[in-house]
Formats: structure tokens, sequence, C-alpha cells
């Protein structure tokens, strides 16, 4: 299967502006995933292949521990302790950020807009760079980051393997939700057949989690609501139950929130500070959770988006639940 045609020209210009360029910053969006660490390594251990020099940086103090089984984990710096090694960055090749708001930090880092790669799968926000390639349509930015590597000719050994199947993997909620298509289905064979072992990182990924984050799963579990009907199901966590957890292994909560029989809508919030919470939104509907999410100065995708809003538990939900209520009449 070769790369689609649709994608020939875009990854061609790609691939010239790296062939022009070299001292890549690369980085992914704040409170990073599995599809922006395994995207921003992929193309890391990409440019090495190609005799490129490259530094990853995210704004992240910490980034998600699950994934150090890449190679080039270790590699990842946050923004804080890169401002004291002076990297020389003249190029940057941006991914999975579909905004400046949601790069952090990192945005002091990026050169001029001539000199910036912008690959993402989001609703775009902002014009990061003069080449930019937005396709809502993919799964992930690391399929978007393979049809690349591909089209380049570069053999893919099985460090870079493990990276691609990993982002695709990730985003894709092991090839089981929506956005899962044929292609992805494809590339996750290939990895395969070069050596990547699926249950392995599959158990990593989603499997292997702490008991105390097992117990802050039942919690939230246990609180679910639905309101609407039923038409809207709500876990929640307080900041109590936050503080010992965390917040990365908890995150199939939000799969759960979605997972009610009858349900079309479900909503994971947690109080990340007093008074201050982080919403997941998942719809299995018509309705587009960017659009409720953008409403309160979040975004993500029609089926899967975030934000973040201040006040009391049930002042939030009020707000959420009024807000879904529109897009759910407006059909």
């Amino acid at each position: 299967m070769k790369t689609p045609e649709k994608y020939i020209e875009i990854v061609q210009r790609i691939l010239r502006f790296i062939e022009q360029h070299d001292h890549f910053l690369l980085s992914g969006h704040i409170n990073a995933d599995g599809d922006a660490i395994a995207a921003v390594i992929a193309t890391h251990l990409f440019l090495q292949k190609l005799g490129k020099s490259s530094v990853m940086i995210f704004h992240d103090k910490k980034l998600d521990q699950r994934f150090d089984y890449l190679e080039p984990f270790k590699e990842v710096e946050n923004f804080e302790d890169s401002e004291s090694r002076n990297h020389r960055i003249e190029s940057a090749i941006i991914l999975d950020v579909p905004g400046y708001k949601r790069l952090g930090d990192v945005c002091k880092l990026l050169p001029e807009k001539e000199h910036i790669v912008r690959i993402d799968h989001h609703p775009q926000e902002d014009e990061m760079g003069n080449l930019e390639w937005i396709d809502e349509i993919a799964s992930s930015t690391t399929s978007m980051v393979y049809e690349i590597i591909e089209k380049s000719g570069v053999k893919i050994d099985l460090e870079l393997a493990k990276a691609i199947y990993t982002g695709i993997v990730y985003d894709t909620g092991r090839f089981s939700f929506s956005n899962t298509n044929a292609r992805d289905l494809y590339i996750g064979s290939r990895m395969v057949e070069i050596g990547v072992n699926p249950s392995e990182i599959s158990n990593i990924i989603f499997f292997e989690n702490s008991i105390d984050a097992l117990r802050t799963i039942g919690k939230g579990l246990y609180s679910i609501k639905s309101y609407l009907n039923g038409a809207v199901a709500v876990i929640y966590l307080n900041h109590e139950d936050m503080k010992n957890s965390n917040p990365h292994e908890i995150e199939e909560l939000t799969n759960y929130s979605v997972a009610v029989r009858g349900g079309k809508i479900g909503l994971f919030i947690r109080e990340v500070k007093p008074d201050f919470h982080k919403i997941s939104l998942r719809s299995k509907c018509h309705v587009d959770v960017n659009k409720v999410a953008k409403a309160f100065n979040g975004g993500g995708h029609a089926r899967a988006a975030g934000c973040r809003i201040a006040g009391k538990r049930d002042e939030v939900i009020e707000k959420l639940v009024k807000e879904i209520e529109k897009h759910l009449n407006h059909n």
C-alpha cells in the first residue's frame, strides 16, 4: 500500500524543507500524550537517519513515564532545563500542536515562520509556520509522520517502528476508536513485521497501573452520574482524590464516561487544584465536542476534546451540561 495520493505533494514539500534545513527543534503540545511524544521521537529518529541534528523539548516539567520504553525518551528535555543549554536552533518541526497556547513556553524557542514546519491532526487554531500540514481526518500525528518517512525511502528499524506503532495505537485506542482507518491497520501491521510486539506495548500503555491508580479509577466509576435523560454521563474526581494519583494512569476514565449504554456524551472532570477543573469530553453522536470545549477556551477533535474551568463542582457541571444541551438540540 503506497502513500495516499492526497498526501504526496505536501509530503514532498516537507522532505525538501528537511533537506534544506538543519538544527531542528522538535516539540509537541503541553500535557503531552502518547501521540505527541511518539511523533516527536519518531521524527527525531528519522532526522538522525538523514544526518540531521535535532533536540526534543517539551513545555512539561515531566513527561508520562509510561513511554520510557522508547529508546530516545531519555533525551527529551523540558523547557526549564533546556534554557541553560544554549541549543543551536535554526529550524523547527512542531507536532500535534493546534496553536501557540498549546505549545507553552517552547514558543520562546521558535525560529522565524519560514523555518517552521507544523504537522498536526487537530483543527487549526493559529498559523505557526509557512509550511503546515493539517489533516483532521488523520487518526494521529504519528501516522502523518509515517507518511513522510515512507516517502523518504529511509529504512525503518525496530526503535523507529516502536515509536510509530506507539503513537497510532495510543490515539486510536488500540485500533478501536472511530478515527481508526485501513491505513492505520496497514501501518500497524508493517511495524509488527519489523518486530514490534503489540501486546507488550498495549500492556505498558493501557494495562499497567499502580494500585493507587486503580483505586482512584474505582472512585471515579462509583461517582458516575447521568444528565439530560441519560444522554450525558459525568465522572468526577475531587482534589483529594487526585492527590495520590498519577494523572496519566487514570485517563482511561475518559473512555469509561462515554461507555454507558444509551449515552451520547461523556465527561471526565477532575479537580486538579481547589476549584479548578480539567475536563475531557467524548462524543459518540452528532455533537462536536470540540465546539463545546471551545465555549470554555478549550479545543480538540469532534469526538474528543478538553478544556479547563474554574468554579465549584456543581456549577462547573451545570455550565457544561447546558452547553452540551444546546448542541444536542441543534440537530
